[in-house]
């Protein structure tokens, strides 16, 4: 009888010593985590208000590709802005060449018209003037209105189009208000040289003195390189603009 006490008190502690090894591993177990907690990764921007995030421009990080971010600073030109008709250049954003010719301009009232000269930037058609003997304007203008861009414009390490300088779409009609830019006319090639005379900046074709019509002037403005906000669609590395304007 000793015998048999002694092996069922030794079972009861066996089933004891195993029961409270089972209870520790469930116990254990249901607090650990079932998966691994993942490492917070470190933000790619900077929060901003608004909510569209600013980035820096020095660096193009792959993970905000497809994201509109806000980048900040001073555009590089890679070649300058270039007049492809009359050969003139400036280190600056945009280069804006305003054209204009001297023509007849008609104005009547009743029965009775008058004529004068006018410089316009329009092409004014003398068919439908009442009087056309000695008031015929060309038909065509040799030099006209527009623009040029600079090409491989970048702010830091991101590409931009030079043409939002000027473009209403985005913020001010010209968020860098054009700046005057006299040229000479030895800026030109030599075979237009002989064309233009400059005057105070302003380039004519033919007298400036005793105009005729037909005659064209041309001056020239720039938009400058100064720093700027841009908000935009990061594509690679290259920013979409949705939104621009001057910094300060």
């Amino acid at each position: 009888m000793a015998k048999a006490s002694k092996r069922s008190r030794l079972w009861i502690l066996f089933l004891v010593i195993v029961a409270a090894a089972a209870a520790a591993y469930l116990w254990i177990h249901r607090r650990a985590p079932t998966e691994a907690t993942p490492v917070a990764e470190a933000p790619t921007a900077t929060p901003a208000p608004g909510g569209v995030p600013v980035v820096s421009a020095d660096r193009i990080d792959p993970a905000n590709d497809e994201r509109t971010v806000r980048i900040s600073g001073e555009p590089k030109i890679g070649a300058p802005a270039r007049d492809l008709q009359l050969g003139i250049e400036a280190n600056a954003l945009i280069l804006l060449r305003y054209a204009d010719m001297l023509q007849w301009k008609e104005e009547c009232t009743g029965d009775k018209c008058t004529y004068e000269q006018v410089w316009s930037p329009q092409l004014v058609s003398s068919k439908r003037f009442r009087e056309p003997a000695g008031h015929t304007n060309p038909t065509r203008m040799p030099v006209t209105t527009t623009r040029y861009a600079a090409s491989d414009v970048r702010i830091g390490a991101f590409k931009i189009d030079a043409g939002v300088f000027v473009d209403p779409r985005f913020g001010l009609a010209l968020p860098i208000k054009p700046e005057a830019y006299a040229v000479k006319s030895s800026q030109l090639p030599s075979n237009l040289a002989i064309s233009f005379r400059e005057v105070n900046g302003t380039l004519y074709a033919g007298d400036p003195d005793h105009p005729a019509v037909g005659d064209v002037r041309v001056i020239y403005r720039i938009v400058p390189v100064k720093s700027v906000e841009v908000t935009g669609m990061q594509r690679g590395d290259r920013i979409i603009v949705q939104k621009l304007k001057p910094n300060g």
